[in-house]
C-alpha cells in the first residue's frame, strides 16, 4: 500500500476505530490487578493514539502533498538509480513516450520521467505537462513550433513533491484555461523535484565538497532536457515556487538571468534557511554565496519579479519585509499582501490564478 492510497488512510482509520471501540467495551473484563496487566493495558492506549495521529498524518500529507512514497517520508532512497537518459542527449518526444502518460484535463497530456542531469549528475523525477496540440505537432512534425509555446517551471516546498502542484494547487487547471484563451502562445509547465536528496533541506542550492548540485541541476540540467525533449532552442522562461521553492525561484532568476525571464515568490523568503544542525561554517558559506542582494547587482537587465506574502504567515511576512526594505536597481516588484492565512497550500490554492496569469505576461516569446 502507498503512502497516499486510499486504502492506506482506510485501514489505519479502521484499526484506530476498532481498536478504541474494543477497549471501551472489553475494558472492565481485561482488567487484572497485576503489574504485567497494567503494562499490557497502557501499551493499548497508546496503540490507539498512534493509530490515531497516524491516520491524522495520512490524511494531512494527502491534503498538502508532501510526501509521495514511504521512501520519501522515511529519507531512505528517492528510488531513482538510474535516469532513461542524460539531460543533454535524449531524444525528441515520440509516440513511444506517451505509453504511461495521465491526462490531468481534457486539453493536457502529463509526461513523468526520470532523467540524469548531465552537469549536476542528480538523478531524479521531472514532470511535464503539455498542451494536446504541442503534443500533435511534436508526433509529426518532431519538433515546436517556437513562437507558439513558452515554457514555465515550477518549484515546490520542502518536503514536498511535483505533485503537489496537481493534486493540491490544481495548477493543471490553471494552465489549461490559459492555453484554451490563448490557442496561439501557449505554456508548458515543466515541474522538477527539487528535493533530491531525501530528508537533506538543500534549499536549490549547489553545495561544496562533492555536495548535491541541486542549483545545476535546477536550471542547466532542465533548460537541457526540454530544449532536447521539444528540438527547440534553449528560451527564457518563466519560473514560480511556493514556500522554499519560492526562494529557490527567485534565486534561480537572479543567478541565470540568462535562462529566466520573470519570477513569482508565493509565501517565499530571499535568503537559505539551513537547518540549524548544518554547521556554522557551511551555513556562513551558503549565505555569503548565495546572498540575494549581491546577485541582483550583478544583474545588466531590469528583472520582473511577482512576490506575495501573507500577515498571517510569521516568518515569510518578515523576511518579504526585510526584503521590500532595500533598493534593487534592477528588479521591478510586484507585491501582493494578504490580511490573513498562515503557511498553507489553500492559502497559496487562492493565489495562484493571478500569480500565473502574470507570469505568462512576462515570460519572453
Amino acid at each position: 500500500m502507498g503512502l497516499t492510497d486510499g486504502l492506506t488512510l482506510f485501514v489505519s482509520s479502521f484499526f484506530a476505530i476498532t481498536l478504541t471501540i474494543f477497549i471501551v467495551i472489553y475494558w472492565k473484563k481485561i482488567y487484572r490487578r497485576t503489574f504485567s496487566n497494567l503494562i499490557m493495558r497502557l501499551l493499548i492506549i497508546v496503540l490507539c493514539q498512534a493509530l490515531a495521529l497516524v491516520s491524522i498524518g495520512l490524511q494531512v500529507n494527502r491534503a498538502n502533498g508532501f510526501y509521495e512514497s514511504w521512501n520519501d517520508l522515511f529519507g531512505t532512497s528517492s528510488g531513482y538509480t538510474q535516469g532513461i537518459a542524460a539531460s543533454n542527449l535524449i531524444s525528441p518526444l515520440a509516440k513511444s513516450d506517451l505509453k504511461n502518460a495521465e491526462h490531468p484535463s481534457a486539453h493536457s497530456t502529463l509526461i513523468s520521467e526520470v532523467i540524469t542531469g548531465a552537469s549536476s549528475q542528480v538523478t531524479s523525477l521531472v514532470e511535464l505537462d503539455i498542451p494536446n496540440s504541442a503534443v500533435t505537432e511534436m508526433l509529426s512534425a518532431h519538433t515546436l513550433n517556437p513562437h507558439k509555446y513558452r515554457f514555465a517551471e515550477f518549484l515546490t516546498g520542502f518536503p514536498s513533491q511535483p505533485k503537489m502542484w496537481f493534486e493540491v494547487l490544481r495548477i493543471d487547471g490553471e494552465i489549461s484555461r490559459y492555453n484554451a484563451l490563448h490557442p496561439d502562445n501557449q505554456v508548458i509547465g515543466v515541474f522538477p523535484e527539487i528535493n533530491i536528496a531525501g530528508h537533506m533541506d538543500l534549499e536549490c542550492m549547489n553545495f561544496p565538497n562533492g555536495g548535491p548540485q541541486t542549483e545545476t541541476w535546477l536550471s542547466t540540467d532542465i533548460h537541457d532536457y526540454v530544449a532536447h525533449r521539444f528540438a527547440v532552442k534553449d528560451s527564457s522562461w518563466g519560473i514560480m515556487g511556493v514556500s522554499t521553492g519560492g526562494w529557490c525561484a527567485s534565486m534561480l532568476m537572479t543567478r541565470h538571468p540568462n535562462l529566466y525571464a520573470a519570477a513569482v515568490s508565493i509565501a517565499g523568503y530571499y535568503r537559505p534557511a539551513l537547518p540549524l544542525t548544518d554547521s556554522k561554517e557551511l551555513q556562513s558559506a551558503m549565505k555569503q554565496k548565495y546572498d540575494f542582494t549581491a546577485s541582483e547587482k550583478k544583474l545588466t537587465s531590469v528583472k520582473p519579479i511577482y512576490l506575495t506574502a501573507s500577515l498571517g504567515d510569521r516568518y515569510s511576512i518578515r523576511e518579504t519585509k526585510k526584503f521590500l526594505a532595500h533598493h534593487y536597481s534592477h528588479l521591478h516588484i510586484e507585491y501582493k499582501q494578504l490580511k490573513s492565512g498562515g503557511h498553507n497550500s489553500r492559502v497559496w490554492v487562492s493565489l495562484i490564478p493571478a500569480a500565473f496569469d502574470w507570469l505568462q505576461r512576462n515570460i519572453a516569446v
